[in-house]
């Protein structure tokens, strides 16, 4: 293989895009990664892309909460902490196969999870209900589960975010977070599920664009200007930081010789800010392959990247042989992936598998005034912070919605029920509640459901029933109505500390 060919295997370029072809086909990248689109899109531009590409291509996704995470046509599945609720690993583990099978069978091959992130800071933004909860060795459990799910069918998982993102109360898609805590912290809470997944045999690890001092203090640049997809401000830079774990080799040697894990290390999507801010295109996936980086995820320059790499290639600032060594792994991790055939009778089985794993998700927090279960209609408002959107519509279709622009008002009614839609969302880098609805939660006989963060509880202390639905997902809506009606129980366990 020659050089250029070499070096294309190392990025991983986004899908759907009009560039697509032509870095397939010129610049013989290694992988493409989906995002937003229909399974039917992209199981056909997979398959074309498989025909024109030199070599198999690594197809990934961050289906972490199934393929309908990212193809809007098809199955939704409840989010890490919903599943980490049940209380149930087999539950997890047959979530995980059921993802595995759809995936393969659209040529999705490379899966983007389990999130292995202990989530311990409730202002986490970004990774919160992604997680399992706050408790290492029940995360860790999770997390095994889930990787032996999608492995036994044949997939590649990833745990992520290495060493772990779940203590940070900023979003690595807006700035760079930093960890700042001691070896010994990281051994006790981070490192705990990435030792089970690595034990479950995972083959593929992401590393986070996170700042750990303690791993290594290196000060990292800050850049004049950037453009960021994310919309970062200047004012929201990190400017004491360290240098970011996807491009150091002390992070990725605590994962290597440490952990001793030997499998593929992916670095986290190269256009977030956290990355963005320090470092160009070129600059950063040149570090990222020095520190021991084997794919680049989604650079927001793929071409100058490559050059970049070339050159670096040929100054000697990059020895060939590293380009080998990642080759190998790319080559190992792909050995033994199967594909899938689409079946109309195994989808009817997931769709009741979710629904078991929404409805016995659904937790009761508390109904101090026994207003539970409803048995009339109430007034109804959907409190969200995208104001575009009512996200919700499973359920509340005619619900007023309120957001952040909403004016606070009064409403005369014995009951009033809250659906709160306010949920992590990559590069939105908050979680709060309005203060309209603050409002109305101050009334007597409120009903809150969260469909989203646990935490906005701690937002509304007045709140006399609280409810935890976990996510927007159709599926967790309706478990939640049955539920808030008397037609299901709430069985479900809270996985953090939320009050």
């Amino acid at each position: 293989m020659d050089l250029d060919r070499k070096i294309g295997r190392l990025f991983s370029v986004p899908a759907p895009r009009p560039d697509l072809i032509r870095h397939v086909r010129d610049n013989h990248v290694g992988g493409i990664i989906w995002f937003q689109s229909t399974s039917a899109e992209a199981a056909r531009i997979t398959a074309e892309m498989q025909r024109i590409a030199s070599e198999p291509l690594l197809v990934s996704a961050d289906f972490e909460s199934g393929v309908g995470m990212r193809f809007t046509d098809a199955l939704w599945w409840p989010p890490a902490m919903a599943l980490a609720a049940t209380g149930d690993l087999e539950l997890a583990e047959e979530q995980a196969k059921a993802t595995a099978r759809e995936a393969l069978a659209l040529g999705v091959q490379h899966i983007l999870a389990p999130v292995a992130d202990v989530n311990v800071d409730p202002r986490n933004p970004v990774i919160n209900t992604r997680s399992f909860g706050e408790d290492p060795a029940e995360v860790a459990r999770f997390v095994a589960a889930t990787v032996r799910g999608i492995q036994s069918e044949g997939a590649i998982a990833t745990a992520k975010h290495f060493p772990g993102h779940g203590d940070t109360h900023i979003d690595s898609h807006r700035a760079l977070p930093v960890l700042d805590v001691t070896r010994e912290r990281l051994d006790r809470v981070e490192l705990v599920p990435f030792r089970a997944a690595i034990e479950a045999g995972v083959r593929s690890v992401m590393i986070g664009h996170l700042s750990v001092p303690s791993i290594d203090p290196t000060p990292v640049p800050v850049r004049a200007a950037f453009e960021n997809v994310w919309g970062t401000n200047h004012d929201e830079i990190t400017r004491t930081g360290t240098m970011p774990a996807t491009l150091s080799r002390p992070v990725i040697d605590l994962l290597r010789r440490d952990l001793g894990f030997d499998g593929l290390v992916v670095t986290d999507a190269m256009d977030m800010g956290g990355l963005a801010a320090h470092f160009d295109p070129g600059e950063a996936a040149v570090r990222a392959i020095e520190a021991g980086a084997d794919q680049i995820l989604y650079s927001p320059d793929t071409d100058a990247a490559i050059v970049a790499v070339k050159e670096a290639v040929r100054s000697g600032r990059l020895a060939a042989s590293r380009l080998d060594q990642t080759l190998e792994r790319l080559r190992v991790a792909s050995s033994e992936l199967r594909e899938r055939s689409r079946d109309a009778s195994r989808a009817t089985r997931h769709s009741l598998l979710a629904t078991e794993i929404a409805q016995r998700s659904i937790t009761l927090v508390r109904d101090t005034r026994g207003l539970l279960p409803l048995k009339r209609d109430v007034p109804t408002f959907v409190v969200s912070d995208f104001p575009e959107e009512n996200p919700l519509t499973e359920i509340a279709s005619d619900a007023r919605v309120i957001d952040s622009t909403t004016e606070p008002f009064d409403v005369n009614a014995d009951v009033i029920l809250l659906l709160l839609a306010l949920r992590p969302r990559s590069g939105a880098g908050r979680i709060a509640v309005p203060p309209a609805a603050k409002r109305l939660a101050e009334k007597k006989n409120v009903i809150a459901v969260s469909f989203g963060s646990p935490y906005v509880i701690r937002e509304l202390p007045e709140v006399s029933t609280f409810v935890c639905a976990w996510g927007i997902q159709p599926v967790l809506q309706i478990a939640a109505m049955r539920a808030l009606r008397g037609l299901a129980s709430m069985p479900g366990r809270l996985p953090v500390t939320i009050t």
